[in-house]
């Protein structure tokens, strides 16, 4: 598998920063074991430019100590631009962060969770759709354990979505939208060993 990752263009779209382990791009590259190009969103870099530029095969958005709620010209620019590069048949997919702009974009919203904070390593269950998707082609069962921290969470989905896994916690913990477009909540590229030292960043805080 990361043979053919590695082989194919993928742009991050970097939407905060964080120093923890590096920054968010850094986790990606760590997890799937090569550099990719990046543009900072959240820093005022456009899309359209890195379009040109990498040409890519594949688009991830990353997670951001922001929030989606606060709904920044350049969130809701962004959203719509990731939406129309789907549309065009480049897939997308939103993590944490970037899972809730997409989904606020097409036409869902996003909330502060009233069941509160989820952070740490917690257990998902996939839906029938989930099992039955590419984006879980690695799991061995219904039930994965994932890195996650998040206060808000995306309610209601968009008209048409599907719900490809959900805990207590988080009833949309993965969806897609279309075939070319998805987002995952938790954080697929953070180790068990980051989101300790990442708990105990913010202890004064939890």
């Amino acid at each position: 598998m990361q043979s053919r990752l590695s082989i194919a263009r993928l742009l991050i779209v970097q939407t905060g920063s964080t120093h923890l382990h590096g920054d968010y791009p850094r986790w990606f590259e760590r997890a799937l074991g090569f550099e990719m190009p990046l543009i900072r969103a959240h820093a005022g870099e456009r899309l359209g430019s890195a379009l040109d530029r990498v040409r890519p095969q594949g688009i991830i958005v990353t997670g951001s100590p922001l929030s989606v709620i606060e709904k920044a010209s350049w969130m809701l620019e962004l959203g719509d631009d990731l939406l129309r590069v789907g549309a065009r048949g480049t897939p997308v997919l939103g993590v944490c962060f970037g899972h809730q702009l997409l989904a606020r974009a097409a036409g869902g919203d996003v909330v502060q969770n009233p069941r509160g904070r989820e952070i740490g390593t917690v257990r998902v269950q996939l839906t029938e759709a989930g099992r039955k998707d590419v984006l879980f082609a690695w799991a061995r069962g219904p039930e994965i354990e994932v890195q996650a921290t998040h206060v808000d969470a995306v309610d209601p989905l968009p008209a048409g979505a599907t719900v490809l896994a959900s805990n207590e916690n988080t009833a949309a913990q993965a969806y897609r939208l279309s075939e070319t477009v998805a987002g995952v909540q938790f954080h697929p590229e953070l180790w068990a060993a980051a989101m300790r030292d990442l708990i105990l960043s913010r202890r004064d805080k939890l």
